[in-house]
C-alpha cells in the first residue's frame, strides 16, 4: 500500500465510516417506508429514493478505498462528496437556526421539534461541515496532492509533469456539472418533466420548460467535460451559464408572480392537498433572493481568479513542451 501521510489516512478512514452510516440509513429509511408509509403518490417514491440515496453511497465507499491506494481520480471525488456535504451541512444548518427563531415556517402540518433538539441537529450538522471543509483544504493541498502522484514510477511522474491538466479547483466545479446534470436527468420522470420553468418574471408552459430544463442540462454537462478536457470556450460559457440562471433566480424571486409559480410547481408534482399553504415552508423570497446569489457570486469571483490558470493549460496542451 502505498505510504501517505496520517492526516490523509484519517481522511479516508473518515469518509469511509460516514459511507457506511450513509449506506445503512437510508437502507433502514428505505425498509421502513416501503412498509409504513402509505402506497400514494408522492408517498410510493419514498422507498425506492432512500435506496437510491443508500446506493450512491459506494460512491464514498469506492472514494475512500481509492484515497488509500493513492488515487488521483479518489482525491478528487473526495473533494467533490466534500463540497456537497459542505453545501447541505450549510443549508440544513441555517434552515434549523431560521426554524428555531420563527423566521421559517413548515407550513406541512408537521409538528416542529423543541429546541433542543434543534440544537443536538445543529451540532451535528457543524460537525460535519466542519469535517468537509478539513477534506476540502487537506485534499487540496500541493504536498497532499504530491503523495497521490508521487506514488507513480519517476519517469511516469516526470511524463505526467509535462501534461497539462485542468486545475484542481476547476476540476472539481467540473465534475459537480457533470454530477449536476447526471442527478437532474435521472429525477426527469419526478420533478424536470413535471415542472414549469421560470425565467426572470416569466412562467412558461410545461412543453417550452422542458425544452429550457433539457437545454440547462446539456449545457451543464457539455461545460463540465469541457473544462475536464481543457476546451478554452468551456470556461467563459461556464460563467455565463451561472451568471444567467443566478440573475435570472434573483429576478424571479422578487417577482410577484413567484408565489403563484411555486404554487403550480407543488401542484403539478401532486403534493397532498392537505398543505393549507403550499408556499409557507419555504423561506421569505427576499432572503432566498440574496442566498442564491451570494454562493454564485462567490463561484464567479473564484472562476475569475483561476482563469489565468486554465488558460495557461489550455496553452500548455496545445503546445507542449518537449
Amino acid at each position: 500500500m502505498p505510504k501517505l501521510t496520517l492526516s490523509v489516512r484519517i481522511a479516508a478512514g473518515s469518509i469511509l465510516v460516514l459511507s457506511f452510516a450513509h449506506i445503512l440509513f437510508w437502507f433502514t429509511l428505505a425498509i421502513n417506508a416501503r412498509s409504513e408509509v402509505s402506497g400514494s403518490y408522492p408517498y410510493n417514491l419514498l422507498s425506492p429514493v432512500a435506496f437510491a440515496f443508500s446506493a450512491a453511497g459506494l460512491f464514498g465507499v469506492a472514494v475512500a478505498i481509492g484515497i488509500l491506494f493513492a488515487r488521483n481520480w479518489a482525491r478528487i471525488g473526495a473533494l467533490v462528496i466534500a463540497a456537497l456535504v459542505a453545501f447541505f451541512c450549510a443549508f440544513g444548518f441555517l434552515a434549523l437556526v431560521m426554524l428555531s427563531f420563527g423566521v421559517l415556517s413548515l407550513g406541512l402540518g408537521i409538528e416542529i421539534p423543541q429546541k433542543s433538539d434543534l440544537l443536538r441537529s445543529c451540532i451535528v450538522y457543524s460537525l460535519s461541515f466542519a469535517l468537509a471543509v478539513w477534506w476540502i483544504f487537506l485534499l487540496s493541498r500541493k504536498s497532499v496532492a504530491a503523495q497521490f502522484v508521487g506514488s507513480q514510477p519517476i519517469e511516469v511522474s516526470a511524463a505526467s509533469a509535462r501534461k497539462s491538466a485542468c486545475p484542481p479547483p476547476i476540476a472539481l466545479l467540473a465534475w459537480l456539472m457533470i454530477v449536476s446534470a447526471a442527478l437532474s436527468a435521472i429525477s426527469w420522470p419526478l420533478v424536470f418533466g413535471r415542472i414549469p420553468a421560470m425565467l426572470f418574471v416569466r412562467v412558461y408552459p410545461i412543453q417550452t420548460s422542458q425544452w429550457i430544463w433539457a437545454a440547462n442540462i446539456f449545457l451543464f454537462l457539455l461545460c463540465g467535460v469541457g473544462l475536464l478536457k481543457l476546451y478554452r470556450w468551456s470556461y467563459d460559457a461556464t460563467i455565463l451559464l451561472h451568471v444567467f440562471w443566478t440573475v435570472s433566480l434573483f429576478f424571479s424571486q422578487l417577482s410577484p408572480n413567484y408565489p403563484g409559480y411555486i404554487r403550480e410547481c407543488l401542484l403539478a408534482l401532486e403534493f397532498p392537498s392537505t398543505i393549507n399553504d403550499p408556499t409557507a415552508f419555504v423561506f421569505p423570497y427576499w432572503l432566498t433572493a440574496i442566498l442564491s446569489v451570494v454562493p454564485t457570486f462567490l463561484l464567479v469571483v473564484g472562476l475569475f481568479y483561476y482563469r489565468r490558470g486554465f488558460l495557461k493549460a489550455v496553452q500548455d496542451s496545445r503546445h507542449p513542451s518537449s
